[in-house]
Order: structure tokens, then C-alpha cells, then sequence
């Protein structure tokens, strides 16, 4: 603890304590968040919030000094608090998005740089945890045109083999990265392995999960953003840059997509990819869907009927180790619960 600061935590913060940090970080351009579920405090002696902190997962989020009070060491107090409760919670390791200008002083708290744009900086608390995932990603057979599908899978459909397929076709090797962020209907260990399963046959693809670096905006915080509507474009442009730096290590040159005719966020992320990908020297190839008696073929589609119990009926939809994931009847229940927490197919 700081010396002549109070140190309050809050298990989460509510009531008067969060109207205070609300108002203190408004303060300094930023807001609060409220899915955070730990916040440390420092107080001087008059009971002034001085610093704040908090802590969701494995992100730090709302990390704030007082104006007056900069380069008395409050930042590094409240991380070090944050940290002692990532621990405490198991969490061995630990990620914070920043403004690229605060690059020196979160380097010196022992972060490092994972990637950043010209509005936000990724770091994390380990020295070589992004190089250590993506060089153990590398396979050495991986020669002439490298090429890479990201996926999220939820679940694996007849329309992802097509896309791989395609992909696969077009490359003398092929990466899947199946989204590992656990937010799906159908959870992640689940879908990474249906989307092994249903591309073992497939010669020089090799399937991986994206840890935490890729495609992870559920834990994207926006609290520093002045502009709440530039969220989405801020992580998009994030999200391309880590996927440059993995395609450097991989070799990467090509990255397929599918054409996006329902949802006009990826709709948007493929544009942007479209624009940004060619200046880290890598291709953007959409691969239009494969369609069903004209209609796309969707896991929006599958999820619907297993959603209203007519899960016999998406055979025609999905490869056969994915029809026969949800023939039984404890895989439909989980992902008929999680459908049903989440509030819609």
C-alpha cells in the first residue's frame, strides 16, 4: 500500500462507493463498466478517492489516478492489488487495454505490448505470451501459400466444410482458428473439437483454438473511449492487428471469409478486413455461402431448429460428427440452456 493511502476493495462495488467512481473517472475522460467484479480504492488521508482499479476475469479495466497526484506510484499500488485478486481467483495471467500513449507506463509495471492501432494498446503480463501461443501454433510443414479461416463454429455447419474446402483449395496449407472465447451456444471445447473432427479428412489443415488474442470483444473495454459508437471499429481494428502480427509468425498470406448476407456487424468486419489486411501483406478472399434450395446455409439456421426442438432436421445442414454431437440428448440439453440464458437461437 501506497504510504498515507487507505486501501478499500470492493467484491463488486455498489451504492455510494460506485456513484463516487463513476464521478471520478468522468473526471478524466473515462466510464465506468458494469461487468466488473472486483475494485480496489486508495484514499488519502482526507477520505479523497485518489486511484481506482478494477478487475473482470482476466482484464483489467477502469485503471485511474488522480490528476494532482500522478507520479506518487498510485498505479502501480491498485494494479498490485488487482493482481493479488487474479491470483487469489487463479487467474495467472492478465491483460489490459489502454490509450498507446500510457505504452511506458504500463511497460514499466511490467506489462507488454501485444498490439495496438493508433486509438488502443493491447499489453499483457507476460513477456512472451503472445509470441509463446503463436510459435506453438506453427506447424513446420506449413510451406508455399499459407492460408487461415477464423471460425467461430456455433455449431460447425455444411457451410463451414464448403468454406474450408474452398480455402483449402486455394493454399498449399490452411489454419482454422476456431474462436476459444466461451460465450456460444455450444462451448468452446465442444465446437473446437466437432470442427476437427468434421475436417480430419482434409489434408495439410490444422486446427487450433484462438486463446485469448483473437476475436475476444465480449471483454473489450470501451471505458476510455470518449465515443461509445466507435467500440466496434476501435476492436475491429484491434482484432486485424493481432491477427497481422499471428500472420507474420505463421507465414499467413491468405485469410478467407465467407460472404455475410444476415448480420451486418461482420458484414462490416469483412470490409474492414478487405481495406486493412493488404497493407500487412496479407489476401482477403470471400468465398461466397453455400445455399440450400437458394437459402444460405446458416448456423443461425440450426440453432433455430434444435431451439424448437426439430433437431432431427438439421442433419442436412451439418457435416456427420456434428449431427451425431447432437443426437444425444445431454449435448442438446447443454446447448438448449445456453440458447435459453442468452435469450435467443
Amino acid at each position: 500500500m501506497a504510504y498515507g493511502y487507505d486501501e478499500q476493495e470492493y467484491r463488486p462495488l455498489r451504492g455510494r462507493a460506485l456513484e463516487e467512481v463513476k464521478g471520478f473517472l468522468a473526471q478524466q475522460g473515462l466510464t465506468w463498466e458494469a461487468d466488473v467484479t472486483y475494485t480496489v480504492l486508495l484514499r488519502d488521508g482526507a477520505g479523497r478517492l485518489a486511484a481506482t482499479a478494477s478487475l473482470q476475469e482476466d482484464v483489467i479495466k477502469c485503471v485511474a489516478v488522480a490528476e494532482d497526484l500522478r507520479g506518487e506510484g498510485l498505479t502501480a499500488t491498485v494494479l498490485t492489488a488487482v493482481r493479488r485478486e487474479a491470483l487469489r481467483r487463479g487467474k495467472r495471467r492478465l491483460f489490459l487495454y489502454t490509450k498507446p500513449e500510457n505504452r511506458l507506463l504500463f511497460a514499466g509495471l511490467g506489462f507488454y505490448e501485444v498490439a495496438r492501432t493508433g486509438r488502443v494498446l493491447l499489453m499483457e503480463d507476460r513477456r512472451r505470451g503472445f509470441a509463446a501461443w503463436a510459435e506453438g501454433l506453427r506447424r513446420n510443414d506449413a510451406a508455399g501459400t499459407v492460408g487461415a479461416v477464423v471460425l467461430n463454429a456455433n455449431p460447425m455447419t455444411r457451410g463451414h466444410r464448403y468454406l474450408i474446402e474452398e480455402a483449402a483449395s486455394r493454399c498449399d496449407f490452411l489454419y482454422l482458428l476456431v474462436v476459444s472465447e466461451d460465450k456460444s451456444a455450444v462451448p468452446a471445447p465442444d465446437r473446437l473439437a466437432l470442427v476437427a473432427a468434421a475436417t480430419a479428412d482434409l489434408p495439410r489443415v490444422a486446427v487450433a483454438g484462438t486463446d485469448r488474442y483473437l476475436v475476444s470483444s465480449a471483454t473489450f473495454p470501451a471505458y476510455f473511449l470518449k465515443e461509445k459508437a466507435d467500440a466496434g471499429a476501435v476492436w475491429t481494428d484491434l482484432d486485424i492487428a493481432v491477427f497481422l502480427r499471428l500472420a507474420k509468425t505463421l507465414g499467413i498470406t491468405r485469410r478467407f471469409v465467407g460472404s455475410e448476407p444476415f448480420c451486418p456487424v461482420t458484414a462490416a468486419y469483412n470490409a474492414a478486413m478487405a481495406e486493412a489486411l493488404p497493407q500487412g501483406g496479407v489476401e482477403l478472399i470471400e468465398v461466397p455461402r453455400l445455399a440450400e434450395d437458394g437459402v444460405p446455409v446458416s448456423a443461425t439456421a440450426v440453432r433455430r431448429l434444435l431451439a424448437e426442438g426439430r433437431w432431427r432436421e438439421i442433419r442436412p445442414l451439418v457435416p456427420q460428427a456434428v449431427f451425431d454431437y447432437f443426437s444425444r440428448p445431454e449435448n442438446r440439453g447443454a446447448v438448449l440452456e445456453r440458447l435459453a440464458a442468452a435469450g435467443r437461437p
